[in-house]
């Protein structure tokens, strides 16, 4: 008998809307799907919730995840406690404690192919930092939880694929990083990820460059001439459909145009704004380089709307989606 695939989805922060947006975004995806879901958290809050915004499926308290492969009908829990009492928008240790304690057995479960797929829900950065966690995030987590010695973040909404050279430092120090090595790295995350996970078999990479006008010849920065040209040659040679560096002001239009199939940006707003602009509701986050399929949606904890039952689901509903998709080549 073929095997349903099964997605895992964390909680989040519990504190915040990550367990709203993770049951509406299941209750218009779920009933139609062919893939089975598994909740991970703490099944009395995950009840709660489910009450607090009348979801129709029944919630199946499990002590194995794989069991949610055959539940017949409604959404499997795999209980993994909570926090005594939850003040909604609330930043506190315990909060944070929780939400990593679920990332890490959704990533224990997908290393092991329990799931097929890890969905994560936000977690909170100042939460997660009191209680002891020294990752700036869920990419960096999962990335050393999995043993991954290169990571990268896609963005993926409206008519982008953005990958981005850095993620959560400052400005200055994002133009510190854009060096020969690290750029070739994630040049060639998004190469494979392209034709191995989206089945593009030679991919159209665009680099946008690091300065206005991408350096013009080298009058306004020689980031584009030191560093970004040669990597580019580089894939060239290798028979890669890599073009650049170009001018950020306009390469967006022209992806948005249908010209290439994946951007790889130079620092996080230069990505993120392009990205927003264009599915603020609807983007998802795709971490390339785990040995498994992991997305998010776009946005956090939303602490000022948390528990009043006002969150808006489409960019859950869109990562889920697109686990679907990537994991759809193995079954």
């Amino acid at each position: 008998m073929r095997r349903s695939p099964l997605i895992a989805v964390t909680l989040g922060d519990p504190a915040g809307i990550g367990g709203e947006v993770a049951l509406k975004a299941l209750a218009a995806i779920a009933p139609r799907s062919k893939s089975k879901f598994v909740l991970l958290g703490d099944y009395r809050h995950w009840v709660s919730l489910s009450q607090k915004i009348r979801f129709r499926l029944p919630l199946v308290w499990v002590n194995d995840a794989e069991l949610g492969r055959e539940v017949p009908r409604g959404v499997s829990v795999l209980d993994l406690g909570g926090v005594k009492k939850i003040q909604w928008g609330r930043i506190a240790a315990a909060n944070g404690a929780a939400a990593v304690r679920y990332v890490c057995e959704g990533a224990r479960l997908a290393l092991s192919g329990d799931v097929d797929a890890l969905v994560t829900a936000p977690l909170h950065k100042e939460a997660i930092h009191k209680a002891g966690c020294p990752f700036p995030g869920h990419t960096e987590l999962l990335a050393t939880l999995s043993g991954a010695e290169s990571f990268a973040m896609m963005m993926v909404g409206g008519p982008f694929k953005i990958v981005l050279q850095s993620i959560h430092v400052s400005l200055r120090e994002s133009v510190s990083l854009v060096k020969p090595a690290l750029v070739w790295e994630k040049l060639q995350l998004t190469h494979k990820t392209l034709q191995t996970w989206f089945g593009v078999e030679n991919p159209r990479i665009a680099v946008a460059g690091v300065n206005p006008h991408a350096g013009e010849n080298g009058a306004f920065g020689t980031e584009e001439i030191r560093v970004l040209k040669p990597v580019v040659q580089r894939a060239q040679k290798a028979g890669w459909q890599v073009t650049g560096p170009h001018p950020p002001d306009t390469l967006y239009y022209w992806a948005a145009q249908g010209k290439y199939d994946a951007i790889l940006c130079m620092y996080h707003d230069q990505g993120l704004i392009p990205l927003k602009l264009a599915a603020f509701d609807s983007g998802v986050n795709l971490t390339l380089g785990l040995p498994f399929v992991r997305t998010s949606p776009d946005h956090g904890t939303a602490f000022d709307i948390a528990g009043k039952g006002k969150a808006n689901p489409q960019s859950m509903m869109a990562a889920i989606r697109l686990a679907e998709e990537l994991i759809r080549r193995k079954f």
